[in-house]
């Protein structure tokens, strides 16, 4: 892809600063360096290789190394995550391409520094179970106090188990329950006792549907049931006794209200409905902003990720254990405050390819145990591996860091702000009443 990547920092609480790169280096002298999270803006060109092998930057300094991937081709403005190196009193940074070029030039050192987030009460908003932790199993797994908040059931998706349930309803109803008690579980193995996860049993792939008629009772998409107890039952958590209502639109936005009443987070983590593809993910954001409005809540800030980016499902680029940095951005800067990328070790990468493994949706298709269906795993697997076209989680998600984008809560009740972080394209009929502009509390 050879256009710039347009962000613009003028709006934000970025402080940049002018370098020199020069034979591949660049030297950083700070005097304040905790909590930052930095990038070096630059301009990348791909070799004739790099427009059909993935182009790539190694950064080290004496003590730290790591890779930064490019989409085959890049070319202009880029962003080079060097996080991981600002706790150094001085330092200088050498970057090697691969595949790619870096000219000499005077480069942008672009830094947020972000709160400290120990102390803090944290909420982890999932659409399905397995979002949670493909975006923030770090971050959760290092504050034990934070809660795990699932929408949906997950009974949708992938007819995985068909050679086990061959009754379709069977199937996906097994299913629900399964990926239900996965997000209850799972975060256990990253330090959240089940008490402070709960699922709220609504139906995978029925946000959209509930939002256009926000009173209506949705079925399960392959289930035939409205019951929101179906898998609402299987919670353990106290959260589970204050939970009501039916499978609707006002029954969820209700319900998280509730839970925000509840846990006071200082920080809510959930999807950037602008940037994700997946209908489920918009909405699920859409209807936090909803009760968040609806409580007048104003303090805090949200941390928005992105399991399915909407412009390139293959983003992040490269292989496993890559770092995360600013997506591409085209026809109109995303909008933000700040930016936090969250370090992961590679003990906690380990940690977070077993978490992954641990979720049934997210491993082989049953079809695995039959010799047939190995042979054929195994080839669609070799296919990926020779294509480039590998887009599981394992790939983009078990990375040395977790990328987020940082929003003042107050700032969804301006109109401008609102309708930037929701999306120009999103099927939305947004009443009046809910959009209206007011001053945001800084």
């Amino acid at each position: 892809m050879d256009r710039d990547y347009e962000y613009n920092f003028s709006q934000t609480e970025a402080t940049i600063t002018d370098l020199n790169l020069k034979a591949g280096k660049v030297c950083l002298t700070q005097t304040d360096t905790s909590n930052q999270t930095a990038f070096l803006k630059i301009q990348v060109h791909a070799s004739f290789l790099g427009k059909y092998f993935q182009p790539s930057v190694k950064i080290t300094t004496g003590k730290l190394s790591f890779i930064q991937y490019f989409e085959q081709g890049a070319k202009g403005t880029r962003y080079i995550n060097i996080s991981p190196l600002i706790s150094e009193d001085e330092v200088e940074i050498r970057l090697k391409g691969e595949q790619i070029a870096l000219d000499d030039q005077i480069v942008q050192l672009i830094q947020f520094k972000h709160q400290p987030i120990k102390k803090l009460n944290l909420l982890v908003l999932a659409p399905h179970p397995d979002d949670a932790e493909i975006a923030a199993f770090g971050l959760y797994s290092t504050h034990p106090d934070s809660y795990i908040v699932t929408i949906t059931a997950g009974d949708a998706g992938e007819y995985k188990y068909h050679e086990i349930y061959p009754n379709k309803v069977q199937h996906y109803l097994k299913k629900g329950q399964l990926r239900t008690w996965n997000s209850i579980t799972i975060p256990m193995l990253g330090g959240i006792p089940p008490q402070q996860t709960i699922n709220l049993g609504f139906f995978d792939a029925r946000l959209k549907e509930m939002f256009h008629d926000k009173s209506a009772p949705v079925k399960g998409l392959h289930t035939n049931t409205s019951d929101i107890n179906t898998y609402r039952k299987l919670n353990v958590s106290r959260l589970g006794a204050g939970l009501s209502g039916n499978s609707s639109w006002n029954g969820l936005v209700k319900n998280l209200g509730y839970l925000l009443e509840e846990i006071k987070p200082d920080i809510i983590v959930a999807p950037y409905p602008a940037l994700d593809s997946h209908d489920d993910h918009k909405f699920s954001t859409i209807a936090l902003f909803e009760a968040i409005k609806a409580s007048d809540i104003r303090y805090g800030h949200l941390y928005l990720y992105s399991n399915h980016f909407a412009l390139n499902e293959s983003y992040p680029y490269g292989k496993a254990g890559g770092t995360i940095s600013l997506p591409p951005s085209f026809g109109g800067p995303i909008y933000f405050d700040s930016i936090y990328s969250h370090p992961l070790s590679s003990d906690r990468q380990k940690d977070k390819i077993f978490v992954l493994e641990a979720m049934n949706d997210l491993r082989p298709d049953m079809e695995w145990r039959f010799l047939q269906g190995a042979i054929k795993i195994s080839l669609e697997k070799i296919k990926q591996e020779i294509m480039g076209e590998d887009n599981s989680y394992y790939r983009r998600s078990i990375r040395c860091n977790e990328f987020f984008f940082v929003i003042k809560t107050g700032n969804i009740y301006n109109n401008d702000i609102f309708n930037r972080l929701i999306g120009k394209n999103l099927d939305l009929n947004i009443p009046e009443n809910m959009n209206k502009n007011q001053s945001a509390t800084p």
